[in-house]
């Protein structure tokens, strides 16, 4: 009898414990003795490398292990997600980049195939607005109705400066020329640090970037917002208008960067990993860098993100595939 209570006891413990093998696995495929790299697709300086600078230490701390930023900037981000989609998937290598500019990659072009269902998605890290429009301090145009009237008056020389042709913020600044009925030459920059110091320079006459990257600028008296796309305007700039209030763009999608994992991350690391990202969010540092730059930290877990995937999909994706007809083969 007591054999048999000893057998039972013993295969239910085996059971247990094989039932356990996988999250074990999982745990165990990362290694904190070595180092993660955060690919980050544009140069340095812009709102993307920002953020993830911001979170390198809280990271690391919640991993148990080093950060390291590596910046991978051109061909519309696809450098940088290509070398993510062969990194291993051990956690290892990892990408910050928003869903929302690597959908718009794709629906103009850029993009040969929906690289974003190859990938692992393990989190956002905060929300903010899509982009601005932004001119030097001493542009001769304060407002973008001056900077209407003066396009007008030089037919053909007006240039925006922004990052790689295509996606949302390309977009921004065609819908704004359209309605505004003039002609603008886009300038692409490898990202918002680039741009900013060609505004800065004077070789081009405006530019369309992130909100981290325009505030700074406007805070320091150098430049000034010319319009926000946003629901609604910012507190930190509450004399920008927004797109919708100018009547050019009614809606645009909230904008957040999100991290990703390569292709064929197991269920228990990638959880370990979004786990890791909800902390580092609520390291008081990050919070205080995140809203100097008009970042509002949030954890958006990977099931709401793939729900704002989908809208993108039905919403914005048939905007931008008008806007960037792909080119026949």
């Amino acid at each position: 009898m007591r054999r048999q209570i000893f057998i039972r006891t013993l295969c239910a413990t085996l059971l247990g414990c094989a039932a356990l093998m996988p999250l074990i696995s999982g745990a165990q495929a990362f290694s904190q003795a070595k180092p993660v790299r955060v690919i980050v697709p544009f140069a340095a300086a812009g709102a993307n490398d920002l953020i993830a600078r911001a979170l390198q230490k809280p990271l690391g701390e919640a991993l148990g292990t080093t950060v390291i930023v590596e910046n991978r900037p051109g061909g519309s981000t696809k450098i940088a997600t290509m070398g993510l989609i062969r990194a291993e998937p051990d956690g290892h290598t990892l990408l910050l980049l928003g869903h929302v500019a690597l959908m718009s990659y794709y629906y103009s072009g850029a993009y040969d195939s929906k690289v974003w269902e190859q990938m692992t998605i393990l989190g956002q890290t905060g929300q903010m607005a899509w982009g601005m429009l932004e001119a030097r301090a001493d542009a001769p145009f304060k407002s973008w109705a001056e900077l209407e009237a003066y396009a007008k008056k030089n037919p053909g020389k007006i240039s925006a400066g922004g990052p790689a042709v295509g996606g949302m913020m390309n977009l921004i600044v065609l819908d704004t020329a359209e309605a505004a009925g003039i002609d603008v030459t886009y300038v692409p920059y490898a990202g918002g640090g680039p741009s900013g110091a060609a505004l800065l320079g004077g070789h081009v006459n405006y530019r369309v970037a992130q909100p981290p990257e325009v505030y700074p600028n406007v805070k320091a008296g150098v430049t000034r917002g010319l319009a926000v796309a946003f629901p609604t305007r910012l507190p930190e700039m509450p004399d920008v208008p927004t797109l919708k209030e100018l009547g050019i763009m009614a809606e645009v999608p909230v904008f957040g960067f999100d991290f990703w994992g390569p292709p064929n991350m197991s269920p228990e690391l990638a959880a370990k990993i979004s786990k890791a990202i909800e902390v580092a969010l609520k390291d008081p540092e990050y919070i205080e860098v995140a809203r100097r730059l008009t970042y509002q930290p949030n954890f958006v877990g990977p099931d709401e993100l793939r729900k704002s995937i989908r809208n993108f999909e039905i919403s914005v994706g048939p905007r931008l595939e008008k806007a960037f007809p792909r080119k026949a083969e």
